[in-house]
């Protein structure tokens, strides 16, 4: 009877974190970008302004980002539009509960209000914006958000809330591309990037 008792406990501390790292190693491992490939994406990205009256589409989907305790899931939100300047389709991405604060759901939240003049910075990827695979309706350029400068025609202390919670440091942008990187660029598109 102890023999057993000892075994279960044993199994519990070994076991299932062993089986939880299998799992995650070859079921939610992806394109497994590291902190230099996220360095180079960003590296080869520009900050640029935009200005939206409406979205022409928004969305996400949700994901394991792992087996872990406490919240497993996450979820990537894009909010597409037309840049009448570059000429080209783009997605704003954001992802929702991957910030221990839930600003990621405020952000989206109030990004789904978006109805009148919006003007905002974003990170776009030069690899990206110069291929002509990307920026059709079908497949757009990815922005990653940076600033918030107006919302709904609305300018200087009267968006500060928003300003604020739209705002993404470096370390949350590192950590959304890490996984944009990871487990939403096509491989074949990861690979030719990063001469993999």
């Amino acid at each position: 009877m102890k023999g057993s008792k000892y075994g279960y406990i044993i199994g519990l501390i070994i076991g299932v974190p062993l089986f939880a790292f299998a799992i995650n190693h070859f079921f939610f491992k992806g394109n497994n970008a590291t902190d230099t490939q996220v360095n180079i994406y960003l590296k080869n990205s520009n900050v640029k302004t935009f200005t939206v009256n409406k979205w022409i589409d928004d969305g996400y989907e949700q994901y394991v980002v792992a087996l872990q305790r406490g919240a497993n899931s996450a979820a990537l939100h894009w909010f597409t539009f037309y840049d009448n300047n570059i000429k080209k389709y783009f997605n704003l991405y954001t992802f929702s509960y991957l910030e221990n604060n839930q600003q990621g759901s405020q952000r989206v939240s109030f990004l789904g209000y978006v109805e009148d003049k919006t003007v905002f910075t974003g990170y776009v990827n030069q690899n990206q914006l110069r291929n002509p695979k990307y920026g059709t309706k079908e497949n757009p350029v990815p922005i990653w958000p940076k600033d918030l400068l107006q919302y709904n025609g609305k300018i200087n202390d009267k968006i500060e809330l928003e300003a604020k919670t739209f705002h993404v440091n470096s370390q949350t942008n590192n950590m959304f591309i890490q996984q944009y990187l990871s487990r939403f660029m096509p491989k074949d598109e990861y690979k030719k990037m990063f001469n993999k």
